[in-house]
C-alpha cells in the first residue's frame, strides 16, 4: 500500500504573496499590535482562508507570543536508545531547563522531513535542535526556508550560513589510530558505519582512510549497522578474512557490545590478543566501563553548547561563533595493550 503523502502546510510567506503584502504586514494583521488598513486586512484574512493557513510558531513569534519551547529532534540510530543518545538528551535538557524553557524531544528510528514540518508548523516550538545530520539533508533545507531559529548538532556537506556544533570526527579517528600505532599495532581494523549518508559516519570513514595513509597501513574495514548483532557479525567476518589483525576501532558503543561478545566467543582475549578502542562506552558491555579505551565524543559538551547557542538566538543575542568543531578526547583503559611485535614508544593519554 502506498503511504499517503502529507500535504505541506501553507506558510506566512505564501499568505503574504497571495495577499500582495509584506510578511510583516501579515504578522501585524494577525497580532493586531500595529494598524493595518481594513481593505488590506480583509485581503490577508481571505488569503489565509483560501490557503487554509493557521498561524505557525513563526507567525506567533512575530506576533510577540512565543511558546517558550525548544524541540530536540533526535532520530535514533537503532530501535533501542543508546547510552550516548541519553547523554545528549540530558545535556540539552539541563541547559534548556536552566533558562526556563520547556523541552520537547522527538525520538524515533526515523524522523523525516514531513515529521519535522509538523513540528515547525504546529505552534508548539520556538526553536529546533536537529541531530543525526545527513550529507544532503532535506530537513535542513526545510528549516532554511522557515524563520524558525535552529542549530545543528552535526554538519551537512554544504554548511554555508548554518549554525552548528559538531565533534571533529576526523580528529577522533586520528586519535585512535595514533594511539594504536604508538602501541606498535600495524594491522588495525575499523568496524565502521554502514550508512555513509550519515555525515558523521562519512567523515570518520574518510578520516580512517587518511590515517591509514599517514601511517602507511592497509585500509581494513568491516561495515556494521548500529546494533550489537551487526557488530558481532562484522567482527567474525573481518577476523575470518584478516586473522592477523591485532587491534580494532569500533564506531559506536552499541556495536562494541557485539564486537566484545564475538571476540570472547572465538577465544580472542582483550587486550592480550587484540586491542579494542570504542567510540564511547555502553553500560551493557561485558567489560566494565573503566576497562575500555574510548574515544569520548563529548555529548555533554556538544549538546550543551548547541542548546546555549539556540537560546542565545531566541533571545536576540549575537553568537561569538556560529560554527564550532569540538575536539574529541581519548580515555585510556584496559582494552588496549602494546602489540607483542611493536616498537617501544612513549604514550600521551588522558
Amino acid at each position: 500500500m502506498t503511504p499517503r503523502k502529507t500535504k505541506p502546510r501553507p506558510t506566512i510567506n505564501e499568505v503574504a504573496q497571495r495577499a500582495g503584502v509584506a510578511k510583516t504586514t501579515v504578522s501585524h494583521a494577525i497580532s493586531g499590535k500595529r494598524p493595518v488598513a481594513p481593505a488590506t486586512r480583509e485581503r490577508i484574512f481571505k488569503a489565509m482562508h483560501d490557503l487554509q493557513y493557521a498561524p505557525s510558531p513563526i507567525a506567533r513569534r512575530l506576533a510577540g507570543s512565543p511558546s517558550h519551547t525548544i524541540a530536540l529532534v533526535l532520530p535514533l540510530a537503532s530501535p533501542t536508545i543508546a547510552d550516548v543518545e541519553v547523554r545528549y538528551i540530558a545535556s540539552v535538557g539541563a541547559v534548556v531547563n536552566q533558562h526556563g524553557y520547556t523541552f520537547l524531544t522527538l525520538t524515533a528510528p526515523q524522523v523525516n522531513v514531513d515529521d519535522l514540518r509538523q513540528i515547525v508548523y504546529s505552534g508548539l516550538v520556538d526553536g529546533v535542535l536537529l541531530m543525526r545530520i545527513q550529507q544532503k539533508d532535506e530537513r535542513v533545507k526545510l528549516l532554511r526556508e522557515t524563520d524558525i531559529p535552529f542549530v545543528l548538532i552535526g554538519r551537512t556537506r554544504d554548511n554555508k550560513g548554518l549554525t552548528y556544533v559538531d565533534l571533529n570526527g576526523e580528529a577522533a579517528i586520528g586519535l585512535a589510530m595514533d594511539y594504536l600505532t604508538e602501541l606498535g599495532h600495524s594491522s588495525i581494523g575499523f568496524i565502521c558505519p554502514e550508512d555513509l549518508n550519515f555525515a558523521f559516519a562519512h567523515r570518520i570513514v574518510k578520516g580512517f582512510q587518511k590515517s591509514c595513509g599517514k601511517h602507511l597501513l592497509p585500509v581494513i574495514v568491516s561495515p556494521a549497522a548500529p546494533s550489537a548483532d551487526a557488530g558481532y557479525r562484522a567482527t567474525l567476518a573481518l577476523l575470518d578474512q584478516r586473522p592477523a589483525i591485532t587491534a580494532l576501532v569500533v564506531w559506536s558503543e552499541v556495536v562494541t557490545v557485539g564486537v566484545v561478545s564475538a571476540l570472547r566467543d572465538i577465544g580472542r582475549k582483550v587486550p592480550d590478543d587484540i586491542s579494542v578502542i570504542s567510540f564511547d562506552r555502553s553500560e551493557h558491555l561485558h567489560l566494565a566501563s573503566s576497562d575500555l579505551t574510548v574515544i569520548d565524543t563529548r555529548p555533554e559538551a556538544v549538546g550543551g553548547q548547541a542548546a546555549q547557542m539556540l537560546i542565545d538566538l531566541l533571545e536576540g543575542q549575537s553568537l561569538e561563533r556560529e560554527q564550532i568543531l569540538m575536539p574529541p578526547l581519548l580515555i585510556s583503559g584496559k582494552s588496549t595493550a602494546r602489540c607483542a611485535n611493536g616498537p617501544s614508544t612513549s604514550l600521551n593519554t588522558v
